[in-house]
């Protein structure tokens, strides 16, 4: 394909033709990708700021393409922004992500079930912490129904110096906010440690819950964030997190 270039993720490559962005997976089921553009229509049809969604299409046997409108801009943070600006971004990040909790998601798929599958097939835990994982999911876990994007962080929030616009829908649910908040914490944590806990007081303030009802959640978002793809350093630092959580509780 001999367009630009603009993304490339863990299961995709992004590019550019004019005004339209162009979500390419390899190796990837046609369903899959289609069920990720449903979510996303959906996520636009509730009056977020999401690029729309023009299609889904088998390219060959190996690689389906996702198309949406491109919008041309950065990610929330980026190395040149001073301290105060950062913390404004941040503060931006929490008010769009309770907006998007604000949002009913009848019609997405339930994150207990999400994070149930993740947990189940995850290769780097044993049983017996499985089954106590499951437990607390399942006492955390009241049924709710309100939507949940399952990866938002600064690189997933576009600005294109007007508009905020959210991104990667892939894993969006229906379900409990403080679970989402929780894996947010979790990627700062991972990736932008000094603002972790930054972070967390803007959306307990914001959100009006306690930092405790929101910890809660780590050791379920944790194990359920290790049966993704990443390197042995991130895994390493996630292991590390898991087994420290579950010795204090």
């Amino acid at each position: 394909m001999d367009l630009e270039v603009v993304g490339v993720g863990m299961t995709a490559k992004i590019y550019r033709d004019k005004n339209v962005a162009i979500k390419l997976y390899k190796n990837s089921v046609l369903t899959v990708v289609e069920e990720e553009a449903k979510l996303q229509s959906y996520a636009m049809k509730a009056g977020l700021p999401v690029p729309t969604v023009f299609g889904v299409k088998k390219i060959d046997d190996t690689q389906v393409a996702f198309e949406m409108e491109y919008v041309d801009g950065e990610p929330l943070l980026h190395e040149k922004m001073d301290q105060d600006e950062c913390l404004k971004k941040i503060r931006s990040l929490v008010e769009l992500q309770c907006e998007v909790h604000s949002k009913n998601a009848s019609e997405f798929p339930k994150q207990r079930d999400r994070l149930t599958w993740k947990i189940t097939q995850n290769k780097y835990i044993d049983e017996e912490i499985k089954d106590q994982l499951l437990t607390l999911l399942e006492e955390l876990d009241t049924d709710m129904n309100q939507l949940c994007h399952g990866d938002f962080h600064p690189l997933n929030i576009l600005f294109d110096g007007n508009k905020h616009w959210i991104i990667d829908w892939v894993d969006a649910t229906r379900g409990n906010p403080l679970a989402d908040a929780c894996r947010t914490y979790i990627i700062f944590k991972q990736f932008i440690s000094r603002l972790a806990s930054t972070y967390l007081r803007y959306f307990c303030e914001i959100s009006k819950v306690s930092s405790e009802e929101v910890l809660k959640w780590l050791p379920i978002i944790i194990a359920a964030r290790l049966s993704e793809n990443m390197d042995d350093k991130a895994r390493k630092m996630l292991m590390d997190m898991l087994q420290d959580v579950i010795k204090e509780n």
